[in-house]
């Protein structure tokens, strides 16, 4: 039994030696250079047409191929007459450099695709209350100029925006009110007032002046719920004036608050370009609310500080600023604008 142990640790020692001696140390990559000149000297079937090609002394090319040689213990070619031919390793290298050389060439083209927006994606976070100011031209507009780019935009509140930025999972933001926060940089900054969404027959459509917030308490009211800037503002504000609001609906939806106007059920609060289209249908006016508070609100466009973003979402950004409603000055308002680089 002993001896059978025996046998058995030699045998395994000689299969580790044979190992050693029988396996050839083989280099992770290989000279560039080197596997171009017998790519070349395999093409034109000859060391001096190589030559001739790059541009260099024969003595060269056979030089650069026989460290190649050495490098991979394998005799690459095989010499007749003038000329060269492959050995089966040299026909190896020779595949090798082939797709390597591609692999190369596709990558340099697709770098250059994303910087001619041939090729990118993008990811996009914002509020509910910028969706049809999104929809209604810019992407329209921005999709049709880069077929193809592609797009994902994801719908959530203040909070939602802030984490998906903060943590990359989202490139660009747009938002309402966001809190200070030293991560994030505004790319835009613009004054939006948070408005007394009515429709043109409720009482406070002929009042004739601003509303105040002692003015709107007294009606029907449906309110945001959840993490966003607006109903934020709104609590600071009626929280000052030592006012509480009974809302009659609460909801996480900017459709359900303008369907809530429209319907002549009372008032709902939010800045006039999330209501854009209604306002131009005339189906709803909007009253900035007489109060500091809610004249100083702004929207923002955000990324997270520091970070480098593609072409292709940098060309978004430049779009969103110059094309979203939500990034001009309300009307008839002395509006401050800020773009920071």
């Amino acid at each position: 039994m002993l001896m059978l142990l025996d046998m058995a640790e030699i045998g395994f020692y000689r299969c580790e030696l044979c190992n050693d001696i029988l396996e050839p140390t083989m280099a992770s990559d290989f000279d560039h250079e080197r596997l171009h000149y017998l790519r070349e000297a395999v093409r034109l079937g000859s060391i001096r047409g190589a030559a001739e090609r790059l541009n260099v002394n024969p003595s060269t090319v056979s030089r650069q191929i026989a460290l190649l040689e050495q490098e991979v213990s394998s005799t690459l070619l095989e010499r007749f007459g003038k000329g060269v031919r492959p050995t089966e390793a040299g026909q190896l290298l020779v595949e090798y450099a082939r797709i390597q050389n591609s692999a190369r060439e596709d990558t340099l083209a697709k770098l250059a695709d994303l910087k001619t927006l041939k090729s990118g994606h993008i990811e996009l976070v914002t509020g509910e209350g910028y969706i049809g100011d999104l929809l209604g031209g810019p992407l329209q507009e921005f999709c049709r100029q880069f077929p193809h780019l592609t797009l994902s935009l994801e719908i959530t509140g203040t909070d939602g925006i802030i984490q998906s930025i903060v943590e990359g999972e989202a490139q660009i933001g747009i938002v309402y009110f966001p809190p200070a926060d030293r991560r994030l940089h505004s790319h835009i900054i613009i004054r939006q007032p948070i408005c007394a969404i009515v429709h043109p027959k409720h009482p406070l459509a002929k009042l004739g002046r601003k509303p105040a917030l002692s003015d709107v308490v007294r009606y029907p009211i449906a309110e945001l719920r959840g993490s966003f800037g607006t109903q934020k503002l709104m609590e600071m504000a009626a929280s000052a004036e030592r006012i509480s609001f009974n809302p009659i609906v609460r909801t996480n939806s900017f459709l359900v608050l303008k369907s809530f106007v429209c319907a002549n059920l009372g008032i709902a609060f939010m800045p006039a370009f999330a209501a854009a289209k209604e306002l131009n249908d005339g189906e709803v006016i909007a009253l900035p609310i007489d109060h500091p508070i809610l004249e100083g609100s702004e929207a923002h466009i955000i990324t997270r500080h520091g970070r480098r973003l593609p072409p292709a979402t940098l060309r978004l950004l430049q779009h969103l600023i110059k094309r979203m409603k939500a990034f001009e000055p309300y009307p008839n308002r002395k509006s401050r604008l800020r773009s920071r680089r």
